[in-house]
């Protein structure tokens, strides 16, 4: 099998297309990996997809250690959470009441959690690697538990706002765990979801898919998924590319992808064409990535010397994006743009 042949799987989830186009043969680390794209509406998975109970055990031990080398955060691991989760929780918290609660899926060693409590909610999470959960648990002193995503998790109406930052496209079955959401959200629960945004990335080849991505959303594949399971995005200046805020649709909607055909084969251009190593290295990403980790390497060092414990430093962390919220309020002209995952560093 390469790149660019056309295979048959089982029927998308979205569309029911079973023609598939293979877009990559490796992952991370240049393990075999086979990805394919949709030829029907652009959606970007594994081939085979892999089942829910191996996806289970692979996150309950392996995850981790996979993708950090580690079993428990570094503090400039830390840091980089801390950060994100602070940008998150100030951007999200004038959606809901004081005191609401929030549920984090995929909460890892709890830094979302422990800040939105800061800030007056009543906060909690699920993450299902136990290093990283014991790990938070015990530096925050907060409710994160290794739940499973079932139905009768949590019970009905519970939580007004439930939030998956980079998790939703590691899911077994991203419209099973919809349906849990929906049923655990209060009337008008909000559900935030931020993916990596295949459309338009630059990375090396080897590094553009991993096993732990089973899904790889664009802006329109991630909205007819929230669409099948009777979401709809809310109208606000906080969504943006497949950064979304959603609400429950009321009345049923049509879900299909407008011009998914189109749209796929946008995609299959870029990911075959625009993603070779020569593309690569005339966008002169290489040599940006390489500056920008090692400004990021040197702040992260300078940082995490000037506290004793994390909690500290988380709390200085969120005092610094509450003040940069204040002066982005004060020149409205100046919106920030929170970019995806997939375009910016990955440690």
């Amino acid at each position: 099998m390469k790149l660019g042949d056309t295979i048959k799987a089982n029927p998308c989830m979205l569309c029911g297309e079973i023609e598939r186009t293979v877009v990559g043969t490796v992952g991370r680390g240049l393990r075999p990996l086979t990805t394919v794209l949709c030829d029907g509406c652009g959606l970007v998975s594994h081939d085979p997809l892999p089942t829910k109970s191996e996806l289970d055990a692979f996150y309950a031990s392996d995850y981790r250690k996979n993708y950090k080398g580690i079993l428990k955060p570094k503090a400039k691991h830390s840091l980089r959470a801390q950060r994100s989760a602070a940008l998150r929780a100030v951007r999200l918290k004038g959606l809901i009441q004081p005191g609401s609660r929030v549920l984090d899926i995929g909460a890892s060693s709890g830094e979302f959690v422990y800040l939105m409590g800061k800030l007056g909610f009543k906060a909690s999470g699920v993450e299902p690697n136990d290093g990283y959960r014991q790990f938070g648990t015990m530096t925050y002193e907060i409710e994160v538990t290794n739940q499973k995503l079932e139905p009768g998790a949590f019970g009905t109406g519970i939580f007004d706002l439930i939030t998956l930052n980079h998790v939703f496209e590691h899911l077994a079955d991203p419209l099973d765990a919809l349906t849990c959401f929906r049923q655990w959200l209060a009337p008008g629960g909000l559900l935030f979801i931020e993916v990596p945004n295949i459309e338009g990335v630059q990375k090396q080849r080897g590094n553009l898919f991993h096993y732990a991505h089973v899904w790889n959303f664009s802006p329109s594949t991630l909205k007819a998924a929230l669409s099948l399971a009777g979401f709809e995005p809310i109208d606000s200046p906080q969504c943006h590319g497949t950064s979304l805020v959603f609400k429950a649709r009321l009345e049923p909607a049509l879900t299909a992808i407008e011009n998914g055909q189109d749209h796929a084969a946008q995609l299959r251009q870029q990911l075959l064409n625009e993603q070779s190593p020569m593309s690569y290295l005339a966008s002169g990403a290489p040599v940006r990535r390489r500056w920008q980790r090692l400004l990021r390497n040197f702040n992260e060092i300078t940082t995490t010397r000037r506290f004793n414990n994390l909690q500290a430093m988380a709390n200085a962390t969120l005092k610094d994006a509450q003040q940069a919220q204040r002066r982005s309020l004060d020149t409205p002209e100046s919106r920030v743009q929170h970019t995806s995952h997939q375009q910016t560093l990955t440690s």
